[in-house]
């Protein structure tokens, strides 16, 4: 039978969070009701099992898979984030960099594809985001190579001008040209409205450019031997922080961008979304993050310390988009619009058309499209 949700005040079907709001359905409401739902933070809105501030690169950036699809994609990244150290570690550099190149961009077109985030238009989505960015990352790294190999001294202090190319500007760039096919799509296709679309075309964009840098870096590489000599993991820890580290923070910086931007656009419904979701914020962040652990590498580099310069600066983006998703998908919840119901994907129960799963807590909006669509009414059994 319907409750009264304490936090909304509207009569939600009965279970453990409300259906409209999100919000605990059990729990007392705070003095302030407007954000409550929004404060959820034990239960993060894409994946209820997850704290908002849990730092889990696939349900961040893979947000639509289901459960179990979730698990399947955590074990084929660390497979492969393993196989590509160990090639790495066997000093084959130019191959472990082809396919540290292709890796996580494979992953995440697989998903795009699996999600339907383009719904019936692949060509004019994927040739905005994904090969937009290669092209552009191709460009700018076939463009300044001379200029950076001109400009480097491995032997002694960086010097300066090299610290303001590759530390500053070449990243703050990178970052403008990875939000420029996104960017056509806020402008001309407005249909992608939903916060989890920007975020989407800014990852799948700044995956394309990050996979576009690698592979003229390796086509480099492949001018010298093909088996590098000295210390192996003086080879193998730069790999992992080139097909691991360094595409997920472009992913996070262009992502934290097009999702503030897509998020802004639709007016709250439920609550405030906070100082992150306001463009020129999102802007800030993502431009410190791409700044702050190049000078670091930089001017205090090393094989592991630029492992642990990328990974800090890195868990720190991936909170503040969880934060911008979370808080996004709470205050601009709306039903589906097919005024069924269906399966919800998290927990595998039956949910109305309404923004929230009441069982899990799930936002539906954060399913895939075709999970999205109203169940089958079940054929009676034949007598």
């Amino acid at each position: 039978m319907p409750v009264r949700c304490p936090h909304c005040g509207r009569e939600a079907p009965d279970g453990h969070y409300c259906a409209y709001c999100g919000a605990p359905l059990h729990a007392a409401a705070p003095a302030d009701t407007r954000g409550a739902a929004a404060r959820r933070r034990d239960a993060y809105a894409a994946n209820p099992r997850e704290h908002v501030y849990h730092p889990a690169i696939i349900s961040t950036f893979f947000p639509h898979l289901n459960p179990s699809s979730t698990h399947l994609a955590r074990w084929v990244l660390l497979g492969a984030a393993l196989v590509i150290f160990l090639v790495g570690l066997g000093r084959v550099v130019p191959v472990a960099y082809v396919v540290a190149a292709l890796l996580i961009p494979a992953l995440y077109l697989l998903y795009f594809y699996d999600a339907e985030i383009y719904e019936d238009e692949p060509l004019p989505v994927l040739g905005a985001t994904f090969a937009a960015g290669a092209v552009l990352g191709a460009g700018m790294s076939l463009y300044f190579a001379p200029l950076i190999l001109r400009l480097y001294r491995p032997a002694f202090q960086p010097r300066s001008e090299y610290v303001l190319l590759t530390g500053v500007g070449l990243p703050l760039l990178a970052l403008l040209l990875m939000v420029l096919g996104p960017l056509a799509l806020f402008l001309f296709r407005r249909r992608f409205d939903e916060v989890l679309d920007g975020l989407a075309f800014g990852v799948a964009s700044a995956l394309g450019f990050a996979a576009a840098q690698s592979i003229v870096y390796t086509w480099l590489l492949i001018t010298g031997p093909v088996i590098r000599t000295g210390n192996p993991l003086s080879w193998a820890l730069p790999t992992i922080r080139i097909s691991i580290l360094m595409p997920l923070l472009d992913a996070a910086t262009a992502g934290l961008i097009c999702a503030a931007l897509w998020a802004w656009r639709r007016p709250a419904e439920g609550g405030e979304v906070g100082w992150l979701a306001w463009p020129p914020a999102a802007v800030l962040v993502a431009a410190l993050g791409q700044v702050i652990p190049n000078v670091a590498s930089d001017l205090f580099g090393g094989e592991i310390r630029d492992l642990i310069w990328y990974a800090i600066v890195l868990v720190i983006l991936i909170l503040f988009v969880r934060h911008v998703l979370h808080h996004s998908l709470i205050a601009r919840a709306h039903a589906l619009g097919h005024g069924g119901t269906l399966r919800c994907p998290h927990c595998g129960r039956e949910a109305p058309d309404l923004p929230f799963c009441p069982h899990c807590g799930l936002a539906l909006r954060s399913a895939a499209k075709r999970e999205r669509r109203p169940a089958a009414p079940e054929e009676p059994a034949n007598a």
